[in-house]
């Protein structure tokens, strides 16, 4: 075999490699104390800071027994696509950019339904949505869960002795602006986080 030959073998191999490459998702970075909740959003890197409470046994029906609510934030960059409009004025705390919340979940190992999840829900920004902020807390664009089947939340661990909640979602969100067709897709996320009161 002649050293051209090599040369062009080794390019050929190289091409196929980086051709087989899996492009799915970016690589996410494992779970620690300041991220115990990380995911993929549109094909990007996305993790955050989660709380878990529990749902109040007041609400009425099988909305408020054994359930609790998942809230997570982070300070990430606005996602490419995502942002619209935003008010310029940030009148402190500013850190706070994104919001995702889970209303109502089961806290029982299991796999649920996102729809299960909005049955629950008192208006349509409650349940399952997605939220930029601006300002630390004031919301500028947000994304619901709509039908059909919009994901799944998993709960893998449900220890209510150690007050520990593990498990996995998938969801995808639609933006509630009639004037926008953005879209919100959570993928391959896990969370492992502390369970409140």
């Amino acid at each position: 075999m002649t050293m051209k030959t090599s040369f062009y073998l080794l390019v050929l191999f190289g091409c196929f490699w980086a051709c087989s490459r899996s492009t799915d998702d970016a690589t996410i970075p494992p779970l620690d104390d300041t991220k115990n909740v990380t995911a993929s959003l549109n094909d990007s890197v996305w993790y955050g800071h989660g709380v878990a409470s529990r749902v109040s046994p007041l609400v009425n029906g099988d909305c408020g027994k054994n359930r609790f609510n998942l809230s997570i934030s982070n300070a990430l960059p606005y996602p490419k696509g995502l942002r619209q409009a935003a008010p310029s004025i940030c009148a402190g705390p500013c850190d706070r950019t994104q919001y995702l919340s889970f209303e109502k979940v089961p806290l029982a190992v299991g796999k649920y339904d996102i729809a299960s999840l909005n049955t629950c829900a008192s208006t349509p920004l409650t349940g399952v949505n997605y939220g930029l902020i601006v300002g630390g807390d004031a919301v500028f664009s947000s994304y619901i869960a709509k039908e059909p089947a919009s994901g799944w939340i998993e709960i893998t661990k449900a220890d209510t002795v150690a007050n520990v909640l593990e498990g996995k979602f998938e969801v995808t969100l639609v933006s509630r602006s009639d004037n926008s067709t953005a879209t919100a897709r959570f993928r391959n996320g896990l969370f492992s986080l502390g369970l409140t009161k």
